[in-house]
């Protein structure tokens, strides 16, 4: 039988150097593997990527509607919310109601029963007439109380069929009175694309 010896000669700062050098494998090779145990997919409520909109808490005049929306968020044009399946109701910062969960309300009990409309862009040219749609309130600028800007909410009398844009009724009101306001979070991911999937009347 024949037997083999080995003798290793070593110098101590080497073999610390080595010592470390494994080390730092062993924690790069740990680090590595858990990056690559995929996360827990988020559930749908609060998945990145959708749109969060709400409406006021506060009513506010025509002319406050573009200053009345929270950091990271901005006064809504119709066509940014016009599909609220699209969307999150944010109830942190909006309105709510007895049966609203989470999603917008559609009407609250205050002396009586108030339909939740609010103030609303339209993509139209500085307006001061109705109807709705046009109707702006020069571009939000004029509180005057002979002047109309336009107003949305979602409905809450289904067998009516008095939907004017989509799921949306839309109405009009004099821009000196207080309303609520749309506002719909900011395009924070740059290139961002909607298909709405509307059939207008």
């Amino acid at each position: 039988m024949t037997s083999v010896r080995l003798r290793i000669y070593y110098h101590r700062r080497t073999a610390l150097r080595v010592l470390a050098a494994v080390a730092l494998l062993f924690v790069l090779t740990l680090t590595r593997a858990r990056a690559a145990v995929p996360a827990p997919q988020a559930s749908s409520s609060v998945a990145p990527g959708v749109r969060q909109f709400y409406v006021t808490r506060t009513l506010f005049k025509a002319t406050e509607a573009k200053t009345a929306c929270a950091e990271g968020y901005h006064f809504a044009s119709i066509w940014e919310i016009a599909d609220p399946s699209a969307l999150r109701y944010n109830p942190d910062l909006g309105l709510t109601g007895s049966d609203s969960g989470a999603g917008p309300p559609t009407a609250l009990t205050i002396i009586g029963v108030w339909d939740v409309v609010g103030w609303v862009r339209t993509g139209y040219v500085a307006y001061a007439s109705d109807p709705a749609g046009k109707a702006n309130c020069v571009a939000w600028a004029s509180d005057y109380s002979f002047y109309w800007g336009t107003v949305a909410g979602l409905p809450h009398n289904w067998t009516g069929g008095s939907q004017d844009v989509g799921v949306w009724d839309v109405g009009v009101r004099t821009c000196n009175t207080s309303q609520w306001v749309w506002c719909v979070e900011d395009d924070v991911r740059g290139d961002w694309r909607a298909f709405l999937p509307l059939v207008l009347k």
